[in-house]
């Protein structure tokens, strides 16, 4: 689909004013764009001080809560861009001014075909927080007499938010063919990934189910609160949850020091456990994402974005840490180099030389001295030097492990974080050698081989059978032919083309030698029509040429 045949260009517009107001009219240049000519109307607003990623970041913030919503969810990406807009990119916020309660009424009374007075007790017009895709409001449940926080859905945010993405759609593949200095982010690769996981964010249904997750697997065993969801008042567009009253988290918070180091450790704990021993985790543990609680816990609200992680994930994570524990280099590449995925053929043996010297700037350090997240960054730059790409969940792991350790850091700077994993760590490593572990693992792999062996023999029969009747065919696959491919077939086209045009030429110039009739202008009227259609032709090559830059 073209630009062109959106029906609401006023989008479009706004998006193209407001980038290069922020100073990327360049980038519009380079794009053929139907809003293009407005770019040298617009006269650029930026502070010299500020580099390109502070712009973007203040971009996306003016954008809307499209590009907000996608900065955040992009700023757990520290594998696909570089570490500095990372940064910026986690400084986004959301807060936006709030909508009328009468819209709020709105949506509740037609979400739930019932008067608002009749499905809760009591309803503060006044919003608790709002964002960019919802609003919060306090409430009283109608019989438990139960405080509620209730998030209502903005109306209207999805179709906002489904044009912007299919705007971006088409601007991320013009970007990626025209400027080749960008092609190895993906662009479009990176908003099609990106457009499931926020219109994912935006089904309060889907957070609902997470909370309940969370609450039954990680409440349970640590000193972590997480809000109980009212299920009959959760829909697609409300969430409904127990209103936590508590402190937001900051770095001038009125607690003694003992209280601060507590509360850091739990947070710290908590998310380890949610990674290395649930798989399943919040992918967004910042202050502002927590309370504490009256009796001081701590209490991870906004479960819109978790990550998930595989038992086999979870393994290759806890032998990664334990071969950068042990100072096992050559361990340590390996498993690099395995969970990683590579553009090209990578030379582990540079590989390992810069993982040792990652390890003995950080591991000589004393434990408390250690900076998680600063060694976890490193670690992603030394992989894209080596153009090796972690998969996707890993990275979000690491941006999650990132932010839990600033958080907890915030509340106590002198939080020992190795110390504080080590004893899970060393539990969950030692568990793989467990009897009953390995035992598992022997009945699965024994199952996967009694069911190998039951259709191995069948599909044998069936390949010999093929092979016998020559019936058997081998297909291949040929992997970025098609730029090749589609250059031969147009230099033989225009090869062609060019021997056609000289052989009119030539055919015209015997006609006109004979003086056949009959004659136009005192010439064969064939043989001029024959000039004529081959100066047509000629001129049309000569222009493509051009315009395709192909001389």
């Amino acid at each position: 689909m073209e630009l062109k045949t959106f029906t609401n260009l006023a989008r479009l517009k706004d998006m193209v004013m407001i980038m290069a107001r922020f100073g990327f009219g360049d980038l519009i240049q380079r794009l053929d764009l139907p809003v293009k000519p407005l770019v040298h109307t617009i006269t650029p607003k930026v502070d010299t001080d500020m580099d390109v990623y502070q712009r973007i970041r203040l971009a996306f913030e003016e954008l809307g809560p499209t590009f907000v919503k996608l900065g955040q969810i992009l700023s757990m990406r520290p594998d696909v861009l570089p570490l500095p807009l990372i940064r910026e990119l986690s400084k986004l916020q959301d807060a936006v001014g709030s909508i009328p309660f009468e819209e709020v009424k709105q949506v509740l009374e037609k979400e739930f075909n019932a008067p608002l007075e009749d499905l809760f007790r009591s309803f503060d017009p006044k919003p608790v927080a709002a964002a960019s895709l919802s609003q919060v409001h306090k409430a009283v449940h109608p019989e438990k007499n139960r405080v509620l926080a209730v998030k209502v859905r903005r109306p209207g945010i999805v179709k906002t938010v489904e044009t912007d993405l299919n705007i971006l759609e088409i601007l991320a593949d013009k970007i990626h063919h025209n400027m080749e200095s960008l092609q190895m982010y993906d662009l479009p690769g990176i908003v099609a990934a990106n457009r499931r996981t926020l219109l994912k964010e935006i089904d309060f249904s889907r957070e609902a189910r997470y909370i309940q997750i969370a609450k039954s697997k990680i409440e349970k065993e640590s000193d972590i609160v997480i809000p109980e969801v009212f299920t009959e008042f959760s829909t697609p567009r409300v969430l409904v949850t127990a209103f936590i009253k508590g402190k937001k988290i900051t770095s001038d918070m009125d607690l003694p020091a003992a209280e601060r180091k507590v509360l850091a450790a739990n947070g710290m704990q908590s998310a380890i456990l949610q990674i290395l021993e649930h798989g399943f985790y919040h992918a967004d543990p910042h202050p502002g994402n927590m309370v504490i609680t009256r009796d001081n816990r701590m209490c991870l609200m906004d479960w819109g974005m978790v990550g998930r992680l595989t038992p086999d994930e979870r393994n290759d994570l806890l032998f990664l840490i334990r071969a950068a524990v042990d100072k096992d280099s050559r361990k340590l590449a390996q498993l690099v180099s395995s969970i990683a995925t590579a553009h090209k053929n990578v030379n582990t043996g540079h590989l390992e030389k810069d993982l040792i010297e990652i390890m003995d700037v950080y591991l000589s350090l004393p434990l408390k001295e250690i900076r998680v997240g600063t060694l976890l960054e490193d670690l992603v730059e030394v992989l894209k030097s080596h153009t090796l790409r972690l998969p996707p969940d890993m990275s979000i792991v690491i941006k999650a492990l990132i932010t839990a350790e600033g958080t907890a850091r915030m509340l106590y700077p002198d939080l020992d974080v190795i110390s504080e994993a080590t004893p899970h760590v060393r539990r969950l490593v030692s568990r793989q050698y467990s009897k009953g572990y390995i035992w598992q693992r022997l009945r699965n792999n024994l199952s996967a081989m009694w069911g190998l062996q039951q259709h191995l023999p069948q599909t044998l029969s069936s390949i010999l059978r093929k092979i016998e009747s020559d019936d058997i065919t081998i297909g291949f696959d040929h992997k970025n032919l098609s730029p090749m491919q589609k250059a031969l077939e147009s230099s033989f086209n225009r090869l062609t083309l060019g021997i056609v045009l000289g052989a009119m030429i030539m055919g015209s110039s015997m006609i006109i030698t004979t003086g056949v009739g009959p004659l136009l202008f005192g010439y064969p009227a064939l043989g001029m029509t024959g000039y004529l259609i081959s100066a047509v032709l000629g001129l049309w090559l000569i222009i493509t040429i051009i315009r395709g830059k192909a001389y």
